[in-house]
């Protein structure tokens, strides 16, 4: 595989390919389910890949040292599949894409989807060491029935119980992620809510 090809595998692997489609597959699902135009529905789409994976890359960047420190030979920069500043220049690329992008389905449901993105740079910056590592997952998840909503015609507020539910699937996949790393995060400073309760 040449250079090229390793970047593209690396900046696949960043990016959390899968959680990252997922995410996207769902909401644009949520939105052609509740009607929005074949417009609103491109948009959403395009706006959810790209917030995705600014989060996604800048995860990988912010945390390449601390998966350095501990040896984390599966993580596409340690592994040197591809240098962190590619991955940094590509979260930001993506990040810059994601504000035109959300705020094209109008300002309400743009800037509801542009905090669910920020929420989550925040966990990645900061709050995943914190007691309220929770809380950017919940906010994020939750914003995201409100976005779809807020892009259809009179800008509607969803049913409490969707970013309710989303909320708490956000919460659930914030634990679920993390179980697997608790030793690891552990040693490199990394206390969130979940490394408070234990893995019992």
């Amino acid at each position: 595989m040449g250079q090229v090809g390793r970047r593209i595998r690396g900046l696949a692997l960043a990016c959390h390919l899968g959680p990252t489609l997922a995410v996207t597959a769902v909401t644009a699902a949520v939105a052609i389910g509740v009607g929005a135009s074949a417009r609103t529905c491109a948009l959403i789409g395009a706006a959810v890949l790209t917030g995705q994976l600014s989060v996604g890359w800048s995860n990988d960047w912010i945390d390449a040292g601390r998966d350095l420190a501990v040896g984390r030979g599966d993580k596409p920069i340690v592994a040197g599949l591809v240098p962190m500043r590619v991955v940094r220049a590509a979260a930001l690329v993506a990040a810059a894409l994601c504000v035109p992008l959300s705020l094209a389905t109008g300002w309400r449901a743009g800037s509801a989807h542009l905090v669910a993105v920020t929420a989550a740079w925040a966990y990645n910056v900061r709050l995943k060491s914190t007691s309220w590592s929770w809380a950017p997952y919940a906010l994020s998840f939750g914003l995201l029935p409100a976005f779809v909503a807020l892009a259809l015609p009179g800008h509607p507020w969803p049913a409490w119980w969707a970013p309710g539910t989303a909320a708490l699937l956000g919460i659930g996949a914030h634990v679920a992620n993390v179980v697997p790393d608790l030793d690891d995060d552990r040693s490199t400073g990394v206390h969130g809510l979940p490394h408070r309760l234990g893995r019992a």
